[in-house]
């Protein structure tokens, strides 16, 4: 990747003339790469953004951000030159928080918001946070409990004793930033919302996932797709791209 922005974004991904950014931020213990198939199945036009954040991939030898607040500050004040044209945002899990927060940061600030925001696998972020301290346990208590309560990992790191000790930090870091996270005050956003969730994610419920809602002004929508907590990469990707693209295809035919 071309060192760009700080590092939180590829110069490839930042195409002069673009009509539409999709901004993608994902979920803990994972990273930018996942998004890059993603080009290949939304409208010519869209502009796939993946944010590469600090501590994994080509940013590892990086400490973690465990701050969503700091960790968004940081985003803002290197992205915003970027903002130039619409974009959207999406964000999966811990995404769907980050993408969240840097929406309403973005609006406090009076910078320019986005068009849409696409947020999964989290319920509404101003909700209590049931599952608190994981990230404290010992490697195997860690390991077995994010089984049960997502899933595991789709990549399948948890499974492999030498990428766990590369990734059981990484993940230990993210969790700590959801786990801590406190909503405070924050303004309305204007933007549209899209919420969605795996139809067997046992870690979204249905009226957490609807929650989102209160959260904008603007229109707003849930749904439930094909898959687990991992939806988004799994089973439900095809239908959840399908609907990404019905939402960001007019911005690409406008002149």
């Amino acid at each position: 990747m071309s060192r760009f922005a700080g590092g939180w974004l590829s110069k490839r991904d930042i195409q002069s003339g673009a009509r539409m950014r999709l901004f993608c931020l994902p979920h803990a213990g994972s990273g930018a790469a996942g998004f890059y198939r993603w080009r290949q199945l939304l409208p010519a036009g869209v502009d796939v953004c993946p944010v590469w954040l600090p501590g994994r991939e080509v940013r590892l030898a990086e400490p973690s951000l465990q701050d969503a607040t700091a960790l968004v500050d940081q985003l803002i004040a290197v992205a915003e030159p970027y903002l130039d044209v619409p974009f959207a945002l999406f964000g999966h899990s811990m995404g769907a928080l980050l993408a969240y927060e840097f929406a309403v940061r973005l609006q406090a600030a009076r910078l320019r918001g986005p068009e849409w925001m696409f947020v999964s696998g989290r319920e509404a972020p101003h909700l209590p946070f049931v599952h608190r301290e994981l990230y404290r346990l010992g490697d195997e208590a860690f390991v077995a409990e994010l089984r049960r309560r997502y899933g595991g990992m789709p990549e399948g790191f948890l499974a492999d004793a030498e990428l766990r000790e590369v990734f059981l930090p990484i993940l230990r870091a993210d969790l700590r930033l959801v786990e801590s996270y406190r909503h405070g005050e924050r303004p309305l956003l204007r933007c549209p919302i899209d919420a969605f969730a795996g139809k067997s994610d046992s870690s979204v419920s249905d009226d957490g996932l609807a929650a989102w809602v209160t959260l904008t002004t603007g229109a707003f929508a849930w749904r439930r797709l094909p898959g687990d907590h991992f939806f988004h990469a799994g089973p439900g990707q095809p239908e959840l791209l399908r609907l990404i693209s019905e939402r960001l295809r007019p911005f690409c035919l406008r002149v």
